[in-house]
């Protein structure tokens, strides 16, 4: 927040201000100890106020089976803190209620706060808070500050085109006009008047909790006060949208909610509504009827379950598919296309590799260079194709002649390599024999009813621990 905005807010004469009442029960609870009896004398000081902690008691909210007479039984069954909590929401209420309005729109005002006060006490509880009451006040309190702007810039919320039931519209008015939002301005209203940290971090935060760190004890508490203004806003909007996804999003990133779970929530809250009329004495009237907004978010949700499923189960097939791709790109990377042999980058690679794990697991590593005979008069007498016959089924005949453990690679042109892992010389000696009568025994095909015999030569290099190579290519 600027200077220049801080010295407006803290010159205006009608900014939202406690009441006496609600300055004794700040400082009260900014005491180690807290005086129970000083406490109820404070409430004894304002009848209204003291009737409304009894009637609140006494509700649904709370669902206690005795009728609770006096409020020394009301701090007994709601306890100090949350006690405290309530009459601070009720006194401020009152107070902050008798401000002038400008361009802000009152009556949708407390409509949201209350809503959402309603809506953070059932968040908390399915978060299993146990500071129900404090979740409350912040909530009722997050958007104070957009009290105080009204009073210093009169014309601010004014604009023709400022729809104020959507929150995100009112921000983006406040940082274009002021460069500064009123959870800013709430933060430092309650600054001044002396309230806890978790309440201003709270306040803070409720238009964009991301700005909290997780790691934050106080994180969730803020991440519950942001979500029930935005599902007080589900209430109020004429238009939902896409309004209800980014809801349930936000509700699963931030406090872990399920779907079921969200819709349980505002089921609750729509089912406390009327209590929380009674005892505020006021009309939550929604732009439409609660129960149609509950039906349309169940749809909304569902529909969006199911699309969800949809997109997961076109993501894992067009990932099937990638990888399917990815593996047909790796194969023609790996497999000379002609031949099916490994390709001469691949070979190269797996040439090294082999070595490496010779030297390290220091074992027997013997390579075979092949080199067709006079296989150029094969494409100068019969044709490229005739010679792209004989490669092929060279290749074929060098495969049938080796384990499975063993490669071959396409060196290039007529040339090809076999690597023969954990063979000695004396067995690759062997093997050589194999393929050279495989080659003198065997016809390859060039044509319909053609066939011709091709030889081979070969070559053969081995490394042993005891009569190693330096590196892979003096052993090529």
């Amino acid at each position: 927040m600027t200077p220049e905005i801080k010295k407006k807010l803290q010159s205006c004469p009608s900014l939202p201000t406690p009441t006496p009442i609600a300055v004794q029960i700040i400082t009260l609870a900014n005491e180690p100890e807290i005086d129970l009896h000083r406490f109820i004398g404070i409430l004894n000081c304002d009848p209204a106020l003291a009737s409304k902690i009894l009637r609140t008691a006494n509700s649904s909210l709370y669902s206690y089976p005795k009728k609770i007479g006096n409020l020394h039984q009301a701090v007994m069954v709601l306890g100090l803190n949350a006690t405290i909590s309530l009459a601070l929401s009720f006194s401020l209420m009152k107070s902050l209620q008798t401000n002038r309005a400008s361009g802000l729109d009152y009556a949708l005002y407390w409509k949201r706060a209350l809503i959402a006060g309603t809506a953070c006490r059932v968040l908390g509880a399915t978060c299993g808070f146990t500071e129900i009451e404090e979740l409350y006040l912040a909530s009722l309190l997050q958007d104070l500050g957009m009290l105080a702007l009204d009073q210093v810039f009169l014309d601010l919320y004014n604009h023709p085109e400022l729809d104020q039931t959507c929150h995100a519209s009112i921000i983006s008015q406040e940082d274009q006009c002021l460069r500064v939002n009123h959870a800013a301005v709430g933060s430092w209203l309650l600054t001044q008047w002396n309230f806890p940290d978790r309440l201003r971090l709270a306040v803070t935060g409720s238009d964009d909790p991301s700005r909290i760190s997780p790691q934050d004890e106080r994180a969730k508490f803020a991440y519950c006060v942001s979500l029930s203004g935005k599902i007080a806003e589900i209430f109020l909007r004429k238009s939902h949208d896409d309004y209800l996804q980014t809801i349930k999003e936000k509700a699963y990133a931030w406090l872990n909610l399920t779907p079921d779970e969200l819709m349980e929530v505002l089921e609750t809250t729509q089912g406390l509504l009327p209590e929380t009329e009674k005892i505020f004495q006021t009309d939550l009237q929604t732009w439409t009827e609660p129960q149609a907004i509950l039906e349309q978010a169940r749809e909304s949700l569902l529909l969006r379950s199911l699309q969800s499923l949809k997109e997961v189960q076109e993501l894992q097939s067009n990932t099937a598919a990638m990888e399917a791709q990815f593996q047909n790109l790796e194969e023609t990377h790996r497999h000379d296309p002609l031949t099916g042999t490994l390709t001469r980058a691949y070979l190269d690679q797996y040439l090294e590799t082999s070595f490496e794990q010779a030297l390290a697991k220091e074992e027997c590593l013997t390579l075979v260079f092949g080199d067709l005979d006079k296989f150029k008069s094969v494409n100068d007498t019969y044709g490229h194709q005739a010679g792209d016959s004989v490669l092929q089924s060279t290749a074929r005949l060098l495969l049938s002649q080796v384990r499975t453990t063993d490669m071959v690679g396409r060196y290039g042109g007529e040339e090809f390599v076999l690597i023969l892992p954990k063979t000695s010389s004396t067995a690759a000696e062997i093997v050589c024999e194999r393929i050279l009568y495989a080659f003198r025994n065997t016809t390859h095909a060039i044509a319909k009813n053609q066939h011709i015999k091709v030889t081979i030569s070969l070559g053969v290099a081995t490394h042993t621990p005891d009569h190693p190579y330096s590196n892979i290519t003096d052993l090529l």
